[in-house]
């Protein structure tokens, strides 16, 4: 019995060997970080939020390479509070423009090694984007019955490592004219229809995801 056992493992060792191949070494594990030191970044560059018209502008250059985040986003990693208003929605701060080291910090458990390559890929990052949105001016969207098209202004702005602003680009956009005309002619009564309200922001939602600096 321990020859037949014996030869059993050798053979299953040759098949290992041949399913490698040759030459072939294990790929190494990858990097691991505290995702603590994230939360001490993400607070840091929460402090240094340029006010308006006080960094340059970026060029499509600065954009490129960088680690991609909502604002809301910067804030769940910062392990800092999430205002109830409208600039901090979930349905205008869309999780799609979220890099995925980014999201795995959230949806991982923070001691996981997921959460921990993670982390290491987030610090690791050249440059960080934050997209912010500034306002919001979309009544229909809000559950507001004020007849117009709805209206929202953002910005993108680039961190450096050392968690300074590096520059930014303030862009806007609206409501598709269809979307927002069906939405007008279908809010006749005194209250905004649930529908109406969702399908508005829905659309914006889609429009900041189509004009979003990448």
């Amino acid at each position: 019995m321990p020859a037949r056992s014996s030869t059993r493992s050798a053979a299953a060792a040759l098949l290992l060997i041949a399913a490698c191949g040759p030459g072939k070494k294990a790929a190494p594990p990858a990097p691991e970080a505290d995702p603590a030191e994230v939360a001490t970044r993400a607070a840091a560059m929460l402090q240094n939020a340029p006010v308006m018209g006080s960094a340059r502008d970026c060029t499509p250059a600065d954009l490129k390479g960088g680690l991609a985040m909502t604002q809301n986003t910067l804030l769940a990693l910062a392990h800092k509070p999430i205002a109830k208003d409208p600039e901090h929605a979930d349905w205008i701060n869309p999780t799609e423009l979220d890099a995925p080291a980014a999201r795995a910090l959230l949806d991982q458990p923070a001691t996981s090694p997921a959460a921990r390559q993670a982390a290491a890929a987030w610090l690791a990052a050249p440059f960080y984007l934050v997209y912010r949105v500034d306002n919001v001016d979309a009544p229909l969207a809000l559950g507001v019955k004020e007849l117009k098209i709805g209206n929202v202004g953002g910005r993108v702005i680039r961190y450096e490592k050392s968690g300074q602003p590096g520059c930014v680009i303030v862009y806007n956009w609206q409501n598709d004219p269809k979307v927002s005309e069906q939405a007008i002619a279908d809010s006749d009564k005194t209250l905004v229809d649930p529908k109406v309200e969702e399908r508005v922001r829905a659309d914006l939602r889609a429009q900041y995801l189509k004009v979003a600096p990448r």
